[in-house]
């Protein structure tokens, strides 16, 4: 659902940052609309179940703490209803250290005290 514009973001293109937060914010929706069924009919249609991964992706692109923290509860969801799952502090450093290693040096650092203070919140 936000290929497009993580690709274009790990390039180092400008983003339109408005436009992303709408979608988020649309997906999100979608998502936690998702989460309230039984896992049993979770829907594998990413336009219907966005991928909690990239909604974490695209909150920490908008740098944004709330939406962060509402991707991780999603993410968290998720990691609980699929067994054989790690920890979600384990899959938060995975994805996060995927985008930091893949965008520009610059934006890197731009986003890693928003991923450390998620980190910090997080169980071990």
């Amino acid at each position: 659902m936000f290929r497009h514009e993580l690709k274009k973001f790990r390039q180092g293109h400008p983003v339109d940052l408005l436009l992303l937060g709408r979608r988020f914010d649309l997906a999100m929706v979608k998502k936690l609309a998702v989460v309230r069924l039984p896992p049993a009919f979770w829907m594998q249609d990413p336009k219907i179940n966005p991928d909690a991964e990239q909604l974490l992706q695209v909150a920490l692109v908008l740098q944004d703490p709330e939406r962060c923290r509402l991707a991780l509860s999603v993410l968290a969801e998720e990691i609980t209803e699929k067994p054989g799952h790690t920890t979600l502090r384990h899959q938060v450093e995975r994805i996060t250290g995927n985008l930091l290693r893949q965008c520009p040096e610059t934006t890197a650092l731009c986003l890693a005290p928003l991923v450390e203070s998620l980190l910090q919140d997080l169980p071990d």
